[in-house]
């Protein structure tokens, strides 16, 4: 029961983030902060595209952090200990 209830919850919070994640990538692209320009997808084709991917991750990851809570330390000491097993 509870773990079905925290696979529901998380895929919830994980699709709602991907849609704010997508939305995000033309106002990344528009920001001017990435040299478009030269941007040459014959060479290198995924250093911007993934520039782009990781900080809209961290901007979406941020959110979730708990920052300025009584649970920030607690989160980031979870976090930390799950990114080994995953």
């Amino acid at each position: 029961m509870k773990a079905n209830f925290l696979k529901k919850r998380t895929n919830e919070i994980l699709n709602e983030s991907y849609k704010q994640a997508k939305l995000k990538v033309d106002k990344a692209i528009r920001s001017g902060a990435l040299d478009i320009d030269s941007y040459d997808p014959t060479v290198n084709f995924m250093i911007l595209p993934k520039i782009i991917a990781i900080a809209i991750l961290e901007i979406e990851a941020d959110q979730y952090r708990a920052q300025g809570t009584s649970f920030e330390r607690e989160v980031k000491k979870e976090v930390k200990n799950l990114k080994l097993f995953l």
